[in-house]
């Protein structure tokens, strides 16, 4: 690794006891020792993509799921690995029975390989419901990422990784004169709003529970793409009728994408999927949730999050501005056709 202090490149018996052997200096993060594969280096260019050059301030769970993207699980790449574990044995005991000579040499191989048929032909007819019901979870605890990474960050640097912030951190004052509101559950992405000072610059209020919202304003309504999360926005609809804007990750946005961040961890009961049968979504989305899939809103990067934010408010404040409704009533911005 790269020391992040003289920038020589240390072999890992040259940075024992996480000191460098050239300039003495202690770092934070051993690779070797990490399951994400973390060094002072790595987080330092994490932080800087987070900040997206702008300096915007994330959490620490932020910085968690920008850690781990790389390392979720491949169910494919591990359904392969299982299908060779289970193939390896009988080749070997194959290979020994033939040796041995206890059997005629073409009857052992015929066994050997009408064996692995067999087992291969069941590994595919059960591959459509490993694929459905295997688990996909955050390689580190969060728990755990905290006190390795961010604590050791703290106890050799003194402060946090550079630009993040504490997600325990008091949600700032309601301006005097709201224009709009967020209401998200997860008490992260709300700190993260607040820390890019979105209640100032955009006369936002930021809450967690409906019966703290301002009356009258239009309301932005953040949720993860999960089943709960689904159900948080459908509760708000009830509540706040046409005030409600969704704004929340949708699953359609994540289905068939690679590079998406998508977990699984159990499977929803009946009951919750029979719900979703009432939501506005389309049968793809509805078996991806019943299928236990889900996506975190933490997940999201500040500047995703404070895009999807500004255009929401514009299309808000478009659909409520009488002068642009009559513009868009003329064909304003239309192309002459005398």
């Amino acid at each position: 690794m790269i020391c992040p202090h003289c920038s020589q490149n240390l072999l890992r018996r040259e940075r024992g006891d996480r000191r460098c052997s050239k300039c003495r200096r202690v770092f934070a993060l051993e690779p070797k020792e990490s399951v994400l594969g973390l060094h002072d280096i790595r987080v330092h260019k994490l932080a800087e993509r987070l900040g997206d050059g702008r300096n915007l301030r994330y959490t620490t769970p932020q910085l968690w799921y920008a850690a781990s993207r790389r390392k979720l699980p491949d169910l494919r790449a591990k359904y392969i690995g299982r299908r060779f574990l289970l193939s390896v044995p009988i080749g070997i005991a194959t290979f020994v029975l033939a040796l041995t000579g206890l059997f005629p040499v073409l009857v052992v191989i015929g066994v050997g390989i009408g064996a692995l048929i067999l087992v291969n032909l069941l590994l595919t007819a059960l591959r459509p419901g490993y694929l459905r019901r295997a688990p996909v979870r955050m390689p580190v605890p969060y728990d755990r990422f905290h006190k390795e990474v961010v604590g050791r960050w703290l106890q050799v640097y003194g402060y946090p990784p550079p630009g993040s912030v504490n997600e325990r951190a008091d949600m700032p004052p309601a301006p005097a004169s709201p224009r709009i509101a967020v209401l998200c559950p997860d008490r992260h992405v709300l700190t993260c709003l607040s820390a890019n000072n979105v209640s100032q610059t955009w006369g936002m209020v930021l809450s967690n529970r409906i019966d703290r919202l301002p009356p009258s304003v239009p309301v932005l309504v953040l949720h993860d793409a999960s089943v709960p999360g689904i159900a948080f926005a459908s509760e708000a609809r009830a509540a706040l009728g046409s005030r409600a804007v969704p704004v929340g990750l949708a699953p359609r946005a994540l289905i068939g994408k690679p590079k998406a961040l998508c977990l699984r961890d159990g499977q929803p009961s009946e009951t919750d999927v029979s719900r979703l049968r009432g939501e506005p979504l389309s049968e793809a989305e509805t078996a991806w949730l019943a299928d236990g899939w889900w996506s975190p809103l933490a997940a999201v990067p500040p500047a995703k999050l404070l895009a999807a934010l500004d255009s929401a408010m514009r299309r808000v404040e478009e659909a409520s501005d009488p002068d642009r409704q009559r513009a868009r009533a003329v064909g304003f911005l239309t192309w002459p056709t005398g």
